[in-house]
C-alpha cells in the first residue's frame, strides 16, 4: 500500500514537472541582438538601450549611460536570455531632440526564436524592430526591408506594426 501511494505521488510529481517545462519555454535560446547606427541613413546617437528585464539583459553598460556616452553598434549572439521587451532610448543629431521608446516583444516574436535576430533601427523620432533569421534566405518575392547588411536574409519589422492591407 506504501509502496503503491509513493508510485503514485511520483507519477504525479514527474507529470507536474513535464506540465510545466511545456508550459513555460527554457528562457535561455541561442539567439542574436543588435544594432548599428552608422549604416542605413541613421541620424542618431544611441544614448541607452536594454533587450530583456531579467538580472543578465543585454543593456548599455550603466556607468557609460551615467557619463553621457553615446552608442553607434552593438551585436552579440549566443546563448541569450530571451527578453520581453527592448527599450532604446536616442539623441537625433539633426534636431538634438531626445526620444524613447519601450516596445513589448511577448506577442510580436514567434515562440522559437532560436538563430533570429532581434536589430534596431532609428530614423528621426522613429524606432523600427526587426527580426532576422540567421539561417534562412530571403524569398526573392519577398521585399527588403531592414537592415541593408541583412539584406540577403529573411527580415521582418515587428515594430511599428506593419499597416494592415
Amino acid at each position: 500500500m506504501l509502496k503503491r501511494l509513493i508510485r503514485c505521488l511520483a507519477a504525479l510529481a514527474m507529470a507536474c514537472v513535464l506540465t510545466a517545462c511545456a508550459a513555460y519555454p527554457p528562457e535561455v535560446v541561442d539567439h542574436a541582438f543588435g544594432f548599428d547606427t552608422r549604416h542605413d541613413d541613421q541620424d542618431a546617437d544611441v544614448l541607452d538601450y536594454r533587450y530583456g528585464d531579467s538580472r543578465l539583459p543585454v543593456r548599455a553598460p550603466e556607468a557609460a549611460v551615467r557619463a553621457g556616452k553615446t552608442f553607434a553598434f552593438n551585436s552579440v549572439q549566443g546563448p541569450l536570455r530571451r527578453g520581453d521587451f527592448l527599450y532604446v532610448k536616442w539623441r537625433n543629431l539633426e534636431t538634438g531632440r531626445v526620444y524613447e521608446d519601450t516596445v513589448d516583444l511577448r506577442e510580436r516574436m514567434p515562440a522559437n526564436i532560436a538563430d533570429h535576430k532581434i536589430y534596431f533601427m532609428v530614423k528621426g523620432p522613429q524606432l523600427y524592430v526587426y527580426l532576422i533569421a540567421l539561417k534562412e534566405r530571403r524569398p526573392s518575392a519577398m521585399p527588403r526591408t531592414g537592415p541593408v547588411l541583412y539584406d540577403h536574409l529573411k527580415t521582418i519589422r515587428i515594430f511599428p506594426d506593419q499597416p494592415k492591407l
